[in-house]
């Protein structure tokens, strides 16, 4: 069963439900696309068969996306949306979050939010996320072309944007981090930006984390996920060699497979 959720803040949720349910349980998704663009569209099929397969009710949220909404206005819309979702949808019922790239960035501040309260996540699922902005404006190799002033002209940067299903935004994306002005389009300042970075000791208060990225990773560098899972004592880290950033877009890989196996035998852990 599949159903659209409108939220009172503006965002949309996609709820997808097992065909049969033998307790509440759900899984919150956040995809990725540098906050820039992205959609919650954007959820790998053999993530969804699998979370099914498991008894998971899935959500899959927008959040808004910059350089429209800085990163503060970002974290706390997202804050609300899960708030409502957890009054009207979740309730009571165990739930997960899982993240991609800027996906498990936003999942990691929402959890930290939550470790404050009773509403904490069970556990979490981290694909190739990360959990602070120091590598934001270093040099990548994201695309073998440079994007122009012009490409972008018409891409809308003044009015909130909640969802990019056709991912028109990416060049916005690659036009950002080609010329270093990522942390501009976030709102984020010397002031500001300890409020976007967890810390160890955050890090450490987590629930059991499982998480996954590539060690050839371009974009979002490896020892983010590698230290999450030191720390995170009681998860489970298992990495990829040589395969790109988004990798679960290679659902027939042979490794890409072994990480949805392992992911299974995580997941047991809920049911």
């Amino acid at each position: 069963m599949e159903r659209m959720i409108q939220l009172t803040n503006g965002a949309t949720a996609k709820l997808i439900a097992p065909n049969t349910v033998e307790k509440e349980k759900y899984i919150l998704y956040l995809h990725g696309g540098g906050l820039v663009y992205g959609s919650k569209a954007d959820f790998p099929q053999i993530l969804e068969s699998l979370f099914l397969k498991h008894g998971f009710t899935v959500i899959t949220l927008d959040y808004l996306l910059s350089p429209n909404s800085p990163l503060a206005e970002i974290v706390a819309e997202l804050a609300a949306s899960f708030t409502e979702l957890q009054t009207e949808v979740i309730k009571e019922a165990e739930f997960l979050f899982c993240g991609r790239s800027a996906g498990g960035y936003l999942m990691q501040l929402l959890t930290a939010q939550l470790l404050q309260s009773r509403q904490t996540p069970a556990g979490l699922i981290n694909f190739y996320g990360y959990y602070d902005l120091a590598f934001v404006e270093n040099p990548r190799k994201l695309a073998p072309q440079t994007i122009t002033a012009e490409e972008i002209k018409g891409i809308d940067q003044k009015d909130p944007i909640w969802d990019d299903p056709q991912l028109s935004r990416y060049l916005l994306y690659l036009y950002a981090a080609q010329n270093r002005s990522l942390l501009r389009y976030y709102g984020i300042t010397a002031e500001n930006r300890g409020r976007f970075e967890l810390t160890t000791e955050e890090l450490k208060k987590f629930p059991p984390v499982f998480s996954s990225a590539s060690s050839t990773d371009e974009e979002v560098p490896f020892k983010y996920s590698k230290t999450l899972a030191k720390l995170n004592k009681a998860g489970t880290f298992k990495p990829v060699y040589y395969l790109p950033h988004d990798f679960l877009k290679e659902e027939s890989d042979p490794s890409v497979l072994q990480v949805i196996e392992a992911l299974g035998d995580w997941l047991e852990d809920f049911d």
